[in-house]
């Protein structure tokens, strides 16, 4: 049996305190490395079980880098869109600057550089190819609040001053313990009240807000469509009466198979963003 039933788990805030004091990862009992592993992923939004991070021995001291998946996530959680501003040679060095803007439009820029010097044909494709990788998650961790080194760059790293070191832990000791999403803006809850009233209540409101907070939330555009599908839903079969079991359920709301009629305007979530349909209009599409 592991030592976590005959010990009393370190307090997060007694591990983070015993990392600063102490200042560095291999003094941490295997116990307190993997509830540092943890908390480092609870603080981003990662979830610990994707092992999106991993422990390595370099030059003797222990630290911890980002793998693939820790971007992935990232991007997802924040929203995370990313720009190539520019890629050039210089000397025998491939740079790429790249530019990233999260969901609530703040944005990062950072670079990536690989040694393509003797390199010809596929080899230097490659080597260019992991130059854009590697700048797209420098920049990635960046703006996400995750600073460190990431996959690409410990693959540049010679092996004999590396070791992989395991979490120490197993994780699943650790599976009771919720690791939340960061806090949801104001604009992104009132985006999902919104949604929950229907796909025509969430299109006037959203018709209603600024251009600025409508491109702070399209990246999760597609999520609050389908709570507002689902509204539709669960509206449409309240509507049924329940001396009638057998009836067939109403015309939706909206959707692909509502009239025209319906409120005076196409039906549809693919047209968000239009105006409100003239008065004629109106009057032509109720006659």
């Amino acid at each position: 049996m592991s030592d976590i039933a005959t010990t009393t788990p370190a307090r997060p805030g007694d591990i983070i305190e015993s990392v600063i004091a102490k200042g560095d990862l291999a003094s941490l009992t295997p116990e307190e490395r993997t509830r540092y592993y943890v908390e480092v992923c609870r603080s981003v939004g990662l979830n610990p079980f994707t092992q999106p991070l991993q422990y390595i021995m370099l030059s003797g001291k222990l630290t911890l880098y980002a793998r693939r998946e820790a971007a992935d996530q990232l991007r997802q959680i924040h929203g995370i869109s990313l720009e190539v501003l520019r890629q050039h040679v210089d000397g025998e060095l491939f740079v790429v600057h790249v530019r990233a803007r999260d969901k609530t439009g703040r944005s990062d820029e950072d670079f990536g550089a690989v040694s393509i010097g003797g390199l010809k044909g596929e080899a230097r494709a490659n080597a260019m190819l992991k130059g854009i990788t590697k700048a797209k998650r420098r920049v990635t961790l960046s703006i996400a609040g995750l600073g460190g080194l990431d996959e690409t760059e410990i693959d540049d790293i010679p092996a004999r001053e590396k070791e992989p070191v395991s979490v120490g832990v197993d994780l699943d000791a650790f599976a009771a313990e919720q690791i939340e999403p960061p806090a949801a803006t104001p604009d992104e809850r009132l985006a999902k009240l919104a949604a929950g009233e229907g796909t025509v209540g969430f299109r006037d409101w959203w018709q209603q807000i600024s251009k600025e907070r409508r491109d702070r939330l399209r990246p999760n555009l597609a999520h609050y469509q389908e709570i507002a599908a689902a509204a539709d839903t669960e509206m449409a079969l309240a509507e049924i009466p329940e001396t009638e079991p057998g009836r067939a359920p109403p015309e939706p709301r909206d959707g692909p198979h509502a009239t025209p009629r319906r409120r005076g305007r196409p039906p549809g979530p693919g047209l968000l963003d239009e105006e409100e349909p003239r008065p004629e209009q109106e009057g032509a599409a109720n006659g």
